[in-house]
């Protein structure tokens, strides 16, 4: 029996190969798009559950709260970790970590930039359960000068030795000691390299006091939670703890928490991770499962809309079944069974599919997707239910109908195209659809307006022609003769030591109160350390008072005697209003306190607000000040029309001022243009997903309106023999469909409005959501589907009369 209904299947589907094309075409997209996201979705779910005690390992954080609200830090003061092994002895398992994001490393006369190094103790791999391929961790991590490289770290640098002596950022010598495998993709802690803690000095801070509970800087936490220990516990002894370590000041404000291992990924709160590693965000996964679930929803609504609108063709067949003794149950079956065959062809084709798009998806998603299904027993097991679900979702609906015809009715021929095919149903789905095509356009339309509006958005200081290279070195003397070097070449109009452009992730935060106040009224501050240069550099506009000057800068220099250092701030707009000052000229020579280093000095300059972060941020208040022990970054602002030139200058100055480094340059416009890389993407999938549904869409209405040719034939010539045009007859055809559409833009609109409206709040800064949007994405969708339905429709029109009427 099984053997009689496989060939009755594959007879069906030659007898109609257009519509088998057609859903094959369209599940196959609808399945691709789900085993995609599934194994996106998946990805990050995984994040750092391949350590044995992930549920029992918690990250130290910490919280404060002042006059601005309540600010959040997944970073630790540095000798945290020794107090709380003082303190806690039940917790034997705490681990500490430095992070850099890059060091130069010199072998002999050999040169190698690396990325992602993690200075860490003894007990680094008691708390992880990070590889080790060779050497004892436990022992080595312990003292200072040690080291151990990534496997492919080693594998590039080692070149067959065992041992082997280098030097970090000239200025530690160390010793290679072990290599450990890489971090899986899925760590948010990334690294190629594992100093011992005890090498880890000021000197890799720029000489900023390591010693002092009130700085953070890169420094982490990590600990093993006992059994017998609940985090509620633990948050509760934090109390003693911060009173006796911080000042009265502090511990009246800050508090420390955990946050547990498994949320690292996926919490917007701390974002701050060891290594290159972006978060997630839960409600991303959600919308994006959302979204090839309604892919999936339109390719098996064109399977239910072609078998509902076919069943009057199988009708005779199924009479005949039933006379013969055919029971509902096993029609029931045999029409699932075909519905089960598309299916699996369609998944098949899929995996192909899928493994071929990976490695574009993986460069554009920065992940590292495997469709591997012997070793994913889950991905077999989403399959699985993956083929279940389509094929009752898609098959059970038109079986039923099928399988229900009375065969007296059917034989004499009194079943309609319209009463038994179910063209009311028909109707809801292609409502459905539409719906959902037309709420990805209009999402698409918002998404770019708003895409425009970050490059379009003036940011409060000049972004063109301004290239941005690190400082190796920032002794005073090397400073110096680079600033010498440069000011000889016209092709350079400007140039800045400073941390960083005026949107850099290199600020570092603290808090500030207007002196004769006090700390009372305490609030968060940006700190922006910049020299003389930098107003002209980036084109900052000065709203009051006066900029730094060279006397300015040297009078700061803190290894003067502390009674001959003098300094002077510069705030922004919104430091001066957070104040309670209306007007930059009330500030002026009021005297502010920050604390770095509790320095109380004058404010002698307000600039205008600029965008010190993306424009998902408001603006905050900023601080400029002259500290040059943190000018890790030269901006300059070269002549365009000079450019080549001037690079090929600079790099040669450079080099001759730094020849122990490699020199490097990154233009400020694409940098600005890299905070906003992962809305590009998210444009991008929206791209994507409107463009696959309203394929998907097409793909029904063609198979739709073919079967509806097929049925008037005979209509269409009596109607062209009648004199009808062939604009008339396309009207035919289309009208209805246009009804389908207009409806379903009434659904879609308030609900696209909804959901981009959602998306918007997440940024400070956005465009207005306008009505042409709306009247773009129906009208894009109206032409498309006309489109569509018009060249099936002509086809009929034009078709010779005599042809379809010879049999009447």
């Amino acid at each position: 029996m099984i053997k009689n209904y496989l060939v009755l299947t594959f007879r069906n589907f030659l007898r109609n190969k257009n519509y088998t094309l057609i859903n094959i075409l369209g599940l196959t997209i609808g399945i691709t798009a789900c085993i995609i996201i599934f194994l996106l979705v998946t990805y990050d779910l995984s994040f750092d559950r391949f350590h044995s005690r992930y549920n029992r390992i918690y990250r130290v954080v910490q919280d404060a709260k002042n006059s601005s609200g309540e600010s959040m830090n997944a970073t630790t003061p540095y000798p945290f970790v020794k107090a709380f092994r003082n303190d806690f002895s039940d917790i034997p398992f705490i681990t500490q970590l430095h992070y850099q994001d890059e060091m130069l490393l010199k072998i002999g006369d050999e040169k190698v930039k690396v990325e992602n190094i993690v200075f860490t103790d003894s007990l680094f791999f008691d708390v992880f359960d990070f590889k080790v391929l060779s050497g004892n961790p436990k022992q080595e991590l312990g003292q200072p000068g040690k080291v151990f490289l990534t496997k492919s770290l080693a594998d590039k640098i080692l070149k067959g030795r065992e041992h082997l002596t280098m030097k970090i950022n000239n200025m530690l010598d160390v010793e290679v000691v072990g290599v450990i495998q890489d971090p899986p993709a899925t760590s948010h802690m990334n690294f190629s390299m594992i100093v011992s803690m005890p090498s880890f000095s000021k000197d890799f801070l720029g000489g900023m006091n390591i010693d002092g509970w009130e700085m953070t800087a890169a420094g982490f936490a990590y600990l093993v939670l006992p059994e017998n220990i609940s985090e509620g516990e633990l948050d509760r002894r934090f109390g003693p703890f911060v009173a006796k370590y911080h000042s009265k000041e502090d511990s009246e404000r800050k508090m420390y928490g955990l946050q547990p291992l498994s949320n690292i990924h996926f919490d917007e709160n701390y974002t701050e991770n060891p290594g290159t590693v972006s978060n997630a965000s839960y409600s991303d996964l959600l919308i994006m499962s959302i979204l090839g679930a309604f892919i999936l929803f339109i390719a098996c609504i064109n399977f239910i809309n072609l078998a509902t609108a076919l069943a009057i063709r199988k009708s005779k067949e199924i009479g005949i079944r039933k006379t013969l003794g055919a029971k509902r149950g096993q029609l029931t079956v045999y029409f699932l069974g075909e519905t089960f065959l598309l299916t699996i062809i369609a998944v098949l084709i899929s995996l192909c599919i899928t493994e071929w798009l990976l490695p574009w998806i993986n460069d554009f998603l920065e992940r590292q997707l495997d469709l591997n299904l012997l070793s994913n027993p889950l991905l077999l097991l989403f399959l699985l239910g993956l083929i279940v679900f389509v094929t009752f979702l898609s098959g059970f609906y038109p079986a039923m109908i099928l399988s229900g015809y009375n065969p007296a009715v059917v034989l004499k021929n009194k079943i309609s195209a319209q009463g038994s095919s179910g063209a009311g149903v028909r109707k809801v789905l292609v409502v459905f659809q539409f719906m959902i095509a037309q709420v990805l356009i209009i999402g698409t339309l918002v998404i770019a307006a708003q895409m425009r509006y970050f490059k379009n958005k003036p940011l409060g200081f000049d972004k063109e022609a301004v290239i941005n290279v690190p400082v190796p070195d920032i002794k005073k003397d090397l400073m110096e003769s680079l600033r010498t070097r440069l000011e000889s070449n016209r092709s350079i109009e400007n140039f800045s030591f400073s941390l960083g452009a005026p949107t850099s992730d290199n600020n570092f935060g603290t808090n500030y109160f207007l002196s004769e106040k006090g700390p009372a009224e305490m609030y968060d501050i940006g700190v922006k350390p910049v020299d003389w240069h930098y107003l002209d550099t980036y084109g900052i506009k000065l709203k009051a008072g006066r900029w730094f000057n060279e006397t300015d800068e040297k009078l700061a220099d803190m290894t003067l005697p502390e009674e001959e250092q003098k300094h002077v701030y510069i705030i922004n707009e919104s430091a001066m209003k957070r104040l309670g000052f209306n007007t930059p000229e009330d500030i002026l020579g009021k005297n502010i306190t920050t604390g770095v280093s509790r320095i109380d000095a004058e404010v002698v300059g307000v600039v205008e607000d600029f965008h010190a972060s993306s424009l998902h941020n408001t603006i905050k208040p900023v601080v400029f000040v002259n500290f040059p022990y943190f000018y890790y970054d030269l901006g300059i602002k070269v002549n365009a029309s000079d450019f080549k030139e001037a690079i090929g200058f600079i790099e040669k100055q450079w080099s001759e001022v730094f020849p122990e480094y490699y020199f490097e340059y990154e233009f400020l416009d694409e940098k600005l243009a890299g905070l906003y890389r992962q809305d590009e993407r998210t444009f991008t999938l929206f791209k994507i997903f409107a463009g696959i549904s309203i394929f998907i869409g097409c793909l029904g209405l063609y198979g739709l309106i073919s079967f509806m040719a097929n049925q008037k034939l005979k209509e269409v010539g009596i109607r062209k023999v009648l004199g009808a045009s062939i604009g008339s007859i396309v009207m035919l055809f289309s009208k209805e469909f246009i009804k389908l559409i207009v409806i379903a833009f009434a659904v879609a609109a308030p609900l696209a409005w909804y959901c981009m409206h959602e998306w918007l709040s997440g940024f400070a800064y956005r465009t207005p959501i306008r009505w042409w949007m709306f009247a773009l994405g129906l009208a894009s969708t109206l032409i498309i589907s006309l489109l569509t339905v018009s060249y099936r429709s002509i086809r009929s029109a034009v078709s010779n009369p005599a042809d379809t009427l010879r049999t009447e």
